[in-house]
């Protein structure tokens, strides 16, 4: 068994009809269902916005929602996201295959470290970023890579967004967990011995593994004020300890 130790020192979580906390724990107690589509992109600057996807919008207001909360700027940057920015990838293999020129903007975009860079535009902070998908656990490998380099530089901060939005067409078939439209997780962190994390392989039938939205559970967790749980997925088995956050 491997764990990890850190701070959360804040967490913010953003989804199409969730914007705060109180949101996302009457999610959790009765699925409500969201009553409106847009979400905030306020702290985006205009120009940058209209050329941004949605999936980068949310990622990026939930890291600019943070920024602002904090004294100091963060050292360390780690985005995470199963697909990326997959949907303006099939756009572009559509207008390929139909003998249409691709869009140079949406070719830049279309990375899967897109909203890292655009986060470090709008909010004029040159630092130092990761950006890294790691199948349904991307999110567990995020802080796997903040604690690492929390371990080596103690006395800094860590910003970590984790972000995913359903299969587009014709990848969709394939999507097996069902989940708000989109959704963006952020946590900022710090050393310390708050929350630990730890993992091992799974060694029982790997097929009875339904597969489900790990950010999503980790945000119901977290906005109930969970102290302890579990989450397992086709290739490991997740145990978080949690002794409190602040918001």
């Amino acid at each position: 068994m491997s764990q990890i130790a850190f701070n959360i020192e804040q967490w913010h979580a953003l989804s199409p009809g969730f914007e705060t906390p109180c949101a996302w724990k009457n999610w959790c107690a009765e699925n409500v269902t969201p009553a409106q589509t847009a979400f905030a992109t306020d702290l985006i600057p205009a120009m940058m916005r209209r050329r941004m996807s949605s999936l980068s919008k949310i990622a990026v207001q939930t890291a600019l929602y943070l920024k602002q909360t904090q004294a100091q700027p963060f050292d360390y940057l780690v985005f995470s996201s199963r697909h990326g920015e997959l949907p303006r990838t099939v756009d572009l293999l559509q207008q390929v295959l139909q003998d249409e020129e691709a869009s140079p903007m949406a070719f830049s975009q279309s990375v899967h470290n897109t909203s890292s860079g655009l986060f470090t535009i709008a909010s004029k902070s040159p630092i130092p970023a990761t950006s890294l998908a790691g199948c349904e656990s991307s999110l567990h490998h995020a802080l796997i890579e903040a604690a690492a380099y929390l371990y080596e530089n103690p006395t800094h901060k860590v910003l970590v967004i984790d972000f995913d939005a359903p299969l587009p067409a014709p990848y969709d078939i394939y999507e097996t967990s069902p989940a708000p439209p989109l959704y963006a997780l952020g946590l900022v962190l710090s050393a310390g011995e708050n929350t630990s994390l730890e993992w091992q392989v799974q060694s029982g039938d790997i097929a009875k593994f339904k597969p489900a939205s790990q950010t999503l559970s980790v945000i119901q967790q977290l906005a109930n004020d969970s102290c302890e749980w579990q989450i397992d997925d086709h290739r490991n088995h997740w145990l978080w300890q949690h002794k409190g956050h602040s918001n």
